[in-house]
């Protein structure tokens, strides 16, 4: 049976990992899931995703800006650097305010993801983003 695309989810709320999982696998789309930036990127390398659902907020307050910073410089994802990746936090739920990914001075040279949503997701627009970036 042919897939939509393979996604690989990086969080560590089992709770939003298992709901997320289930829209995904729903629509069709293979799913893997690392519970944390270390694991993430092992798996990114043996998974070889055609996207990477990346939580900002893990081990640390902004783990998920260092997963991506290897995944887009280290020489050993040169072959995966280009993995489209989907951030996603609820700082906004939780502070009222959010990272800014189109201000240069928010976040200095560190790469980019290629889009961002706040938690909680809603299944459709997450659908809809997911497919968007795969097609990309």
């Amino acid at each position: 049976m042919s897939t939509k695309g393979k996604v690989l989810i990086v969080d560590d709320d089992p709770d939003f990992v298992k709901t997320v999982k289930m829209v995904l696998l729903a629509d069709g789309y293979e799913v893997a899931v690392a519970s944390e930036s270390k694991k993430g990127l092992e798996k990114v390398r043996e998974y070889k995703p055609d996207l990477i659902l990346l939580d900002i907020m893990m081990e640390s307050i902004f783990e998920g800006f260092s997963f991506l910073g290897v995944l887009r410089t280290a020489p050993e994802y040169e072959d995966l650097k280009s993995t489209p990746v989907l951030m996603v936090s609820s700082v906004k739920a939780d502070t009222g305010s959010r990272f800014a990914f189109d201000d240069g001075e928010d976040m200095g040279d560190a790469p980019e993801p290629d889009d961002y949503m706040d938690k909680p997701l809603k299944p459709k627009d997450l659908i809809e983003k997911v497919a968007a970036l795969i097609r990309k």
